[in-house]
């Protein structure tokens, strides 16, 4: 009795371990495309839904598509990235500080753009790929499309290590790398001012969101 028992338990533990494997082959073998549509469309859903319509809705709405961008995104090569050469002179206490504040940031400025765009269409263009080792690349061209038939191009930079996620390190809307334009306004700002007053300086634009 206790061997059968044994070996219906086994077979459980079988039958889930064969849907855990099978889920992450799906999420392995999925496309940096793919993995970029689940996402925004779980976004556009949320932008729509007519609970969080509304200035009065703002914080919720966006909290939701926090949650949403959070896996999604490595913010951690996001803010070494825009702060350039000036990365390796802070400490690790001001990296994490600014990670986190710089996470922000970016949350909130891809957020405020993609809420000027509602009941508009996304285009998945094309996806180029390259590998570097161990690691795969992906440049993934979309375009949303306006009701009144405006194009606007918005370019996903995705990376992926192994079997780990795809995620977003960078964004070109409209033509601008927003990494790029982050490093050139943190540059200029830290050959003027100390980085304890860019900390600052983020931290008014994120409140005034």
């Amino acid at each position: 009795m206790k061997t059968i028992r044994a070996l219906f338990l086994f077979a459980i533990m079988f039958s889930a371990m064969h849907v855990l494997t099978q889920q992450a082959l799906a999420e392995y073998a999925s496309s940096a495309t793919q993995s970029l549509k689940v996402r925004i469309d779980a976004i556009l859903d949320v932008l729509n839904a007519p609970e969080f319509q509304g200035d009065e809705k703002k914080e919720s709405r966006r909290q939701k598509i926090r949650d949403i961008v959070l896996n999604g995104f490595d913010f951690g090569r996001m803010a070494q990235s825009s702060l350039g050469k000036h990365w390796r002179g802070r400490t690790p206490q001001e990296k994490q500080v600014f990670t986190v504040r710089f996470q922000r940031l970016i949350e909130n400025t891809y957020i405020s753009k993609l809420e000027t765009y509602t009941n508009e269409k996304v285009v998945y263009l094309d996806e180029q790929l390259k590998r570097k080792k161990d690691r795969e690349y992906a440049k993934v061209q979309t375009q949303i499309i306006a009701t009144d038939g405006t194009e606007v191009p918005i370019v996903y930079m995705m990376h992926r290590q192994g079997t780990d996620p795809w995620l977003v390190f960078d964004i070109n809307i409209e033509g601008v790398s927003m990494v790029n334009n982050y490093r050139s306004q943190f540059g200029e700002f830290l050959g003027q001012k100390p980085f304890s007053e860019l900390l600052n300086d983020i931290d008014a634009k994120n409140s005034s969101e």
